[in-house]
């Protein structure tokens, strides 16, 4: 990665590991991690089954109160046009249905065809070179999507580009003040990498290559013609699910897994009520 913030362009300063840099002068985290996800082996790095079963029971959920967020944002706006980068199986495009006419764009191949076969409106691609120039819309979304993106100033350039004048850009991304992100913190200080590893995704296809929180995501919408109109939280966790998300990382052995689902199906009730780990931001167009 450059030696400079993409926020502030102060210089970036080597912190907790090897490949975790910090800013010097604002509260922005970044990592050198190096998404490989079109050099995946044959059937995937990850258990696709497994981090479907893991993730469909939180991110369903999540995304049926993001939606409803988003349409108290858009009263009074006639039904436009979404776009939902990164969009996976389409859940979220599944949640919106009702309210806009939706569009995914998703990198991986086999992930975007097993959406299509059920019907939802998937493309595959990369954001925004997959879509046609005079393609516009009313909302972009990125849910836990542009955290894994190298060029973060890049990609709110083209989201200026492609929003229609006083459009959404919804940004749903983990948060670096949340308590698990911050426990992992501790937890490497004393020479434990696992939980930090895991949250930045290391090893995995899409990295984290940014941890953001509000005064990183309000600096970039001033640098990119956006303003910060709303925020909330999401749950980052459910005991639904719990295992099977623990181990669609294939080098989890079996047993860590239960002994990871056990501690954490332990600890749920209080981490429910400490600082999210999942915050997300609305940023309206300007203009």
């Amino acid at each position: 990665m450059a030696d400079v913030c993409p926020v502030c362009g102060s210089t970036l300063q080597p912190a907790l590991t090897s490949w975790h840099f910090e800013c010097a002068g604002c509260s922005y985290e970044g990592s050198n991690l190096e998404p490989k996800i079109l050099e995946q082996a044959v059937g995937g790095d990850l258990d696709e089954a497994e981090r479907e079963s893991g993730l469909s029971a939180l991110r369903k959920s999540n995304f049926q109160l993001l939606a409803e967020r988003l349409e108290k944002l858009m009263a009074g706006r006639p039904a436009g046009r979404l776009l939902d980068v990164g969009s996976a199986h389409g859940w979220f495009l599944d949640a919106t249905s009702g309210r806009l006419e939706g569009l995914g764009l998703e990198p991986d191949v086999a992930v975007a065809d097993a959406a299509r076969r059920r019907g939802v409106p998937v493309r595959s691609g990369f954001f925004p070179d997959a879509l046609a120039a005079d393609e516009r819309f009313d909302v972009i979304s990125f849910n836990d999507v542009l955290e894994h993106i190298p060029d973060i100033n890049k990609t709110l350039d083209a989201c200026r580009e492609r929003l229609q004048p006083g459009g959404l850009l919804v940004i749903n991304a983990p948060s670096r003040r949340g308590v698990l992100y911050r426990i992992s913190r501790v937890m490497q200080r004393f020479g434990v990498a696992g939980p930090f590893e895991r949250l930045w995704q290391r090893g995995f296809p899409s990295p984290h290559v940014h941890y953001l929180d509000t005064r990183v995501i309000e600096a970039l919408a001033g640098r990119h013609g956006f303003r910060l109109e709303d925020r909330m939280s999401l749950p980052s966790m459910k005991v639904q699910g719990l295992y099977s998300r623990i181990r669609y990382a294939k080098d989890v052995p079996v047993a860590k897994a239960m002994a990871m689902t056990a501690a954490l199906g332990v600890a749920y009730p209080v981490l429910a009520v400490l600082p999210p780990d999942i915050e997300v931001w609305f940023l309206r167009k300007s203009g």
